[in-house]
């Protein structure tokens, strides 16, 4: 059978993971987290292989397909389709070097990741110097490129910086280049430097900004997921993504359902900026923000499918609400996730808990180890944490009267 979006989505979820087959290698596996990633089935001499090509829906249809009709043509010629060594020869353009770049990042970072990574790379970089040889490039080449973005907007010229930086630093690594003209190139474009990372809410910030969002029952969901940011300590975009199946609310008794006072999120790898999975205790307050639905737990709105993108939540804050930012110094919904972490420790949560809460990946040795999950000092400290916040938001209201 040829597949369908009706088609795709109409697949659901089992105890173990399964997968349905076009023909000609092109095929769907949906795993149990509910997860749907296309794949590409062949054979080099007598192996069996897998080629990834995205999960469903960041990776349309109508892509998986172009990729896969790609690799079967490499396929049919005698070439691996996830060997991509051969693209490189003695004189590699930068344009090579990128579809390098862009098959090893697959197998090491997120899907969501290599789009954003993808999309820097083959909008801003490629049409400027794609063609030119990678012992070519020169800083001042790459000044020109980063200067000419940041002049009509300075974010992506960031993005593009830090991305073409990695990928060039890659390149030096395969040794086919020797410096990266990347390197230094913040200082010469101020404003494209890379921004401070270090905004933390102060409690009085908090105060307001609970009082403000905090709108009880009619609560938008934009609102709801800024809200859950600061709760729970998760990523913006973990948070906006979140689905009905990823929720067990309660202890598994029939009352659970009705009585909503406790809960375990668990967060999948294939969504998980680390790609390490997180279980996420939820507070009485946690369960306040969330509404009980089927699917998508912060759906987009004006008819759109899926859930919430992280940019509405951006957009919320610094054009939707009056005054902007609430009135205080610019801060955006992943300092929220810093402004958790902060107040944690002001609490007196030790740093292993907070990173087990936030899904911080452990480092050397104790990776290797340590591979307690932190359960019952999760579900205390975010008590905690959300005790804190309700007392700010009853002193507001103290204040009032």
């Amino acid at each position: 059978m040829k597949f369908t979006d009706k088609y795709i989505a109409s697949l659901k979820s089992k105890e173990k993971d399964y997968r349905v087959r076009e023909g000609h290698g092109f095929a769907i596996r949906v795993l149990p987290s509910g997860v749907k990633r296309f794949e590409y089935i062949y054979s080099v001499g007598c192996k069996r292989r897998i080629l990834h090509l995205g999960n469903y829906p960041v990776v349309t249809l109508a892509e998986a397909r172009e990729k896969f009709m790609e690799a079967s043509q490499k396929t049919a010629r005698g070439v691996d389709p996830q060997n991509v060594l051969h693209v490189l020869d003695d004189a590699p353009t930068v344009e090579d070097l990128s579809r390098l770049y862009l098959k090893h990042i697959e197998g090491h970072l997120v899907e969501r990741s290599v789009k954003h990574q993808t999309r820097s790379i083959t909008r801003d970089v490629l049409p400027v110097i794609g063609n030119k040889r990678v012992a070519d490039i020169r800083r001042r080449d790459a000044i020109h490129l980063v200067e000419s973005i940041a002049k009509r907007a300075p974010g992506q010229a960031r993005n593009v910086l830090l991305h073409a930086r990695t990928m060039f630093t890659y390149a030096v690594h395969r040794e086919l280049i020797e410096y990266n003209p990347f390197s230094g190139v913040g200082a010469a474009v101020p404003k494209a430097a890379p921004t401070s990372r270090e905004r933390a809410l102060e409690e009085g910030e908090v105060e307001k900004l609970l009082e403000v969002l905090w709108g009880g029952p009619e609560t938008s969901f934009v609102r709801r997921a800024i809200l859950l940011v600061l709760v729970t300590g998760q990523r913006p975009g973990e948070v906006v993504g979140m689905h009905s199946r990823e929720v067990v609310i309660g202890v598994g008794q029939s009352r659970c359902a009705e009585c909503r006072r406790c809960g375990w999120w668990t967060i999948p790898k294939e969504r998980s900026k680390n790609g390490r999975e997180n279980r996420v205790y939820l507070t009485p307050l946690a369960l306040q923000l969330i509404v009980p639905l089927k699917g998508y737990l912060f759906p987009a709105g004006r008819g759109a499918s899926g859930p919430l993108l992280t940019n509405t939540l951006a957009h919320h804050i610094s054009s939707v609400l009056e005054p902007k930012y609430l009135g205080l110094e610019r801060w955006t919904p992943h300092d929220l996730r810093r402004t958790a972490a902060t107040g944690l420790a002001a609490l007196g949560c030790t740093d292993e808990i907070i990173d087990a809460i936030q899904n911080h990946k452990k480092k050397g040795i104790v990776a290797t180890y340590n591979r307690y999950r932190y359960d019952k000092e999760k579900e205390e400290w975010l008590i905690r944490w959300s005790n804190f916040l309700m007392g700010c938001m009853k002193k507001k209201r103290q204040a009032k009267v």
